[in-house]
């Protein structure tokens, strides 16, 4: 089977690691892959070992462009994959509409966002999105609410969605060695507890907030550290100030190692799909403590694995920062408790599978 794995950027993102990922354990099941970002990705290219990389070198425009799609078109008629796989709105955009000028292959979808908070009551975006869905074939979700937020906004067939949960291969870090390379790094005193954020610098992810939370909890003995780039980052920079407990690293691509090195991992977004970042945390034995957006609810286990915080509530929110920083014995069980978790409900086997399933399944139905 000749995948098209087709991303929005070969970069360094939670859609696109993933998809690399996938494409990986494809390939060890001798498939091929093809890795194609439509925009070139300039800065750390993100790489699938033994696939085609290839970059369309296409420009952003806020509708379409002719010369990206021409791009598009040519690469599909050379490779003639069996299956298009996309990963972003822009890719599915451009995928059906290259496939009205070659020939029919099955197009999936993966949906990792809450789509009504994307369409936003606009009706034109709606009304396109609509003719778009209508020409692909299969719209996988990574968590239920996801899905049936898809199902209800598009009122796209429920019997062509599915969850497929999103799996992570397990790479278990030494954190007392993680812990003390990360202090050192940063000159953070060893006894000092560390908070960690990852995530781009966008209006959804909510910095604002999360520095509020930062301020009131004020704890000398804590530290925030922010791994991540974007929009806002030299603003959230700029509102943080001069706190020496607050550390931006700018983009990483150790996560999972600086995930083994904090004592909490926190989220405080408005908008999340699934929050995969959320499954690295547990799979190093760091808990993670969240607003209630998305579904947070289908990665973290209330009161087990972490806490989910209603409302944006501040007050709550340091509440629990506390209860865990102060509670080492609590935090180390919680820390399991997500390990165990997370490797069992987003195990990259059991995902793969259902993944090579799914596309040999819409291939035969297609032939």
């Amino acid at each position: 089977m000749k995948i098209l794995q087709l991303v929005t950027k070969r970069q360094y993102r939670g859609a696109e690691v993933f998809a690399s990922v996938l494409s990986e354990e494809l390939i060890k099941r001798k498939h091929q892959i093809i890795f194609a970002g439509l925009y070139k990705n300039t800065d750390d290219e993100l790489k699938v070992d033994c696939a085609k990389n290839i970059d369309l070198s296409g420009k952003k425009k806020k509708f379409i462009s002719i010369p990206l799609l021409i791009s598009l078109i040519k690469l599909i008629k050379k490779e003639n994959p069996d299956i298009i796989h996309c990963n972003g709105s822009d890719t599915v955009k451009y995928a059906v509409l290259a496939s009205f000028f070659i020939k029919k292959r099955p197009v999936v979808y993966r949906n990792i966002s809450v789509i009504s908070k994307w369409m936003n009551g606009n009706l034109l975006k709606e009304i396109f999105n609509k003719f778009i869905f209508k020409n692909v074939d299969f719209v996988t979700n990574v968590g239920e609410f996801t899905r049936k937020d898809f199902v209800k906004t598009l009122k796209y067939p429920d019997k062509r969605t599915r969850t497929i949960y999103r799996g992570i291969p397990p790479k278990v870090f030494d954190k007392n060695l993680l812990r003390k390379k990360l202090t050192q790094e940063l000159k953070i005193p060893e006894n000092h507890k560390i908070i960690l954020h990852a995530g781009n610098f966008s209006p959804e992810k909510n910095h604002k907030f999360l520095l509020q939370v930062f301020k009131k909890l004020n704890r000398d003995d804590v530290h925030l550290i922010l791994a991540g780039t974007g929009i806002l980052f030299e603003e959230t920079k700029k509102e943080a100030g001069n706190k020496k407990n607050i550390h931006f690293l700018g983009f990483r691509n150790d996560l999972a190692q600086l995930l083994a090195a904090a004592d909490l991992f926190v989220l405080t977004s408005k908008i999340e799909g699934v929050p995969g970042v959320i499954i690295e945390a547990g799979l190093q034995k760091t808990p993670a403590i969240s607003t209630k957006v998305g579904g947070v609810g289908e990665v973290i286990k209330n009161n087990e694995t972490g806490f989910i915080i209603d409302d944006f509530d501040a007050t709550k929110f340091i509440e629990k920062i506390n209860f865990l920083l102060n509670d080492h014995n609590k935090r180390s069980e919680m820390g399991e408790n997500a390990y165990f978790y997370t490797r069992k409900k987003f195990n990259i086997g059991q995902t793969t599978d259902n993944f090579e399933k799914l596309f040999i399944k819409l291939i035969n139905e297609k032939n």
